[in-house]
């Protein structure tokens, strides 16, 4: 039986999400394609986060030899396995956490991406990969990687969905920043 009640609270709000940002590093980055999108959106998930107080934790694979990373939010944990959960770091940055909902974008969307999408619903997480802020080198392996996440149970969305996700109504006092977000 449908319900009829009225919508109180925006669809993310009260759950308690990590936003992962994966690899997005000065060397990888420069042969990822659609690179202005990437960053900007990323940027934006970034920014999206510390507006609704949200975990960022921004991942650097092999940072001596792929650079450091380039995006908004400059705090970073090192890893060196594929997936982040190969790394202590992040799995205790996890557990301090306390969350159970994991965004996910990055680069590479076939490698280190889609390994930790796959890891995190392993581990019983809710798994959203913002399709738009991840790249890779070639397009086929973002698209086939995206189609086999989605298969196994990973949301896969896009940037303005997920900012707005975390709003109710356009009368909330963050719904300028985030349109802001959104138009620059």
């Amino acid at each position: 039986m449908p319900s009829y009640t009225l919508k109180q609270n925006a669809r993310l709000i009260n759950e308690k999400c990590v936003f992962v940002c994966i690899d997005i590093q000065e060397k990888l980055f420069k042969v990822m394609q659609n690179q202005e999108k990437l960053l900007k959106n990323t940027n934006n998930l970034l920014k999206c986060a510390e507006l609704f107080k949200q975990n960022i934790l921004v991942l650097e694979q092999y940072p001596k030899g792929l650079g450091k990373a380039i995006v908004y939010h400059t705090a970073t944990l090192e890893k060196n396995s594929f997936s982040a959960f190969g790394a202590e770091s992040f799995c205790q940055a996890l557990a301090d956490s306390g969350t159970q909902t994991l965004i996910l974008f990055g680069i590479e969307s076939h490698i280190c991406v889609r390994e930790t999408a796959l890891d995190a619903l392993e581990r019983d997480f809710k798994v959203l990969v913002v399709e738009d802020a991840c790249s890779a080198r070639d397009s086929q392996n973002h698209t086939l990687a995206m189609q086999e996440m989605r298969d196994l149970g990973i949301r896969i969305t896009n940037t303005e969905s997920t900012l707005f996700s975390f709003l109710l109504h356009s009368k909330e006092e963050n719904f300028k920043a985030i349109s802001t977000l959104i138009k620059e």
